[in-house]
């Protein structure tokens, strides 16, 4: 009895095993994923601040332009052209100055112009960031920022953040830029990989294999051409160890700049977690099996039951924990983008079972961006904690509160009438007014924009409905922000 109880307990212990490690191997894929989203995340919000700064600056270059609108034709023409030539801070805008008696461009530095005003504007509005047009006496001029230097500095922003972001335990981050979708010889090029600094401007093949003779490379690209991202691994030997290492990768395309931004750990690292594991699972069988060899078979069967017990109330307290910290988002308590998501999909299919759906509203927070300029962005993150902690206490003990990314927030809303819906927002905008933060002497206040919709029967997804409550949403700022827009 005790020879078969301490084979029992070693075959269990294998199982404890192999559950632990598809526990990690599951954490390590929605951290693997969640980085690689929020980097994608960071990317959109980089180009959108870039492109605004690129606006302000046009502007704030027209402006100064603007000042010298007193001065005769032959001295504006002088002074425009010393204005942007050999000048540092302007070595990046693009102008062009008409002279609309003699047809023609008198400065063309950059060769925009066409055979006529209206060629010239046409031909390059569409390859700006921002651009203006301008007319002083007879002459016309139009000064711009492209679009391909305001991606480079986007790109050079977020390669110095990647590289400059310490990932803990054995994670390493790589983006390549694709060139050919087909494959082949230098389909890519490796553009940031900072554990490896040297590969950074090496070309890669699909025919290249890995330490097992295996593809990696053309089996991530056929799974970026069909689904757009991927979960695979290759086989690599490290430097620093004596075998070969099996890793984990989530790879995601991002076809604005035709990035493969790919994620991953070494798999041979979970090993000491494991070994710790066992470590633990094999003391505890041991005092189990000095209790059972003392009280025999009656302590046989109660160490059985306690053994499994025990181990499954254990683990499945460990994912509850793991789940819960991971759900909740760490700065204002709301649900986080990911337990939304479930928790929107399963409003969704209760809707399409019963026929009753709650109210999905988005909104943000007005100028958002002054607060954090002005105090800081530990002000910025007062605000939302104080906004979160407020919209709780409004809201009823069902209704779920969702941080979507930065400022922007999704609410469900459990039995929200859709006539009564309006009503509701234009309260819930209301009671965010009125709230007061208190930051740095200074008594701040807030206000948001509204977008609300329902679930349709014609809906395929909740993204339906949300798209909705986006568009509703930007109806509102259209409208001059701190308003509510309803859109069935």
């Amino acid at each position: 009895m005790v020879c078969f109880y301490l084979f029992s307990i070693d075959k269990v212990g294998d199982i404890y095993i192999g559950s632990s490690k598809k526990v990690i191997c599951s954490i390590k894929k929605d951290f693997l994923k969640d980085t690689v989203d929020n980097l994608v995340s960071e990317i959109d919000i980089k180009r959108t601040l870039k492109s605004a700064n690129i606006e302000k600056f046009v502007a704030r270059t027209v402006g100064i332009i603007d000042m010298k609108m007193d001065l005769r034709d032959e001295e504006f023409q002088e002074f425009f052209i010393d204005f942007f030539t050999d000048n540092p801070d302007f070595k990046n805008v693009m102008v062009v100055l008409w002279d609309d008696k003699a047809n023609r461009a008198v400065y063309d530095p950059y060769h925009l112009s066409g055979s006529t005003w209206v060629d010239t504007v046409y031909n390059n509005a569409g390859t700006f960031t921002s651009y203006r047009v301008a007319i002083h006496g007879k002459y016309r001029y139009m000064i711009g920022v492209t679009k391909e230097y305001t991606e480079s500095l986007v790109k050079a922003d977020i390669s110095s953040t990647i590289r400059n972001v310490q990932f803990a335990g054995n994670s390493f981050i790589q983006v390549n830029e694709i060139m050919n979708y087909k494959g082949g010889k230098n389909f890519a090029v490796c553009r940031i990989y900072p554990d490896m600094l040297e590969k950074e401007g090496t070309y890669l093949s699909t025919d290249a294999p890995d330490a097992l003779g295996d593809f990696p490379y053309k089996t991530e690209l056929d799974a970026i051409n069909k689904e757009g991202e991927v979960f695979y691994g290759y086989t690599v030997n490290r430097g620093d160890h004596n075998e070969d290492s099996k890793t984990m990768i989530y790879s995601k395309l991002y076809k604005e700049y035709n990035w493969v931004i790919s994620m991953g750990i070494y798999l041979d690292d979970l090993n000491p977690y494991l070994e710790q594991i066992n470590q633990d699972s094999s003391q505890m069988v041991s005092r189990l099996s000095f209790l059972l060899v003392v009280l025999f078979a009656f302590i046989l069967a109660i160490s059985l039951s306690a053994i499994s017990l025990i181990e499954n109330l254990y683990h499945r307290s460990s994912r509850k924990q793991m789940e819960s910290e991971m759900n909740l988002d760490s700065l204002t308590g709301a649900d986080t983008r990911r337990s939304g998501a479930r928790e929107l999909t399963d409003a969704f299919h209760k809707f399409k079972r019963l026929g009753e759906g709650p109210g999905v509203m988005m909104c943000d927070l007005d100028h958002f961006k002054v607060i954090n300029d002005k105090y800081g962005h530990s002000a910025g993150d007062k605000v939302l904690l104080e906004f979160v902690k407020e919209m709780k206490l409004f809201l009823r003990s069902s209704d779920i509160v969702i941080r979507w990314g930065g400022d922007e927030f999704v609410f469900l809303l459990q039995g929200l009438r859709q006539e009564a819906a309006l009503d509701f927002c234009r309260k819930f905008i209301l009671k965010v007014s009125e709230l007061r933060i208190e930051e740095m002497e200074d008594e701040l206040s807030i206000t948001v924009s509204v977008g609300i919709s329902f679930f349709k029967e014609t809906d395929e997804a909740y993204t339906d409905a949300l798209k909705r409550s986006d568009e509703a949403l930007y109806q509102s700022k259209e409208r001059g922000r701190n308003l509510a827009s309803v859109l069935n």
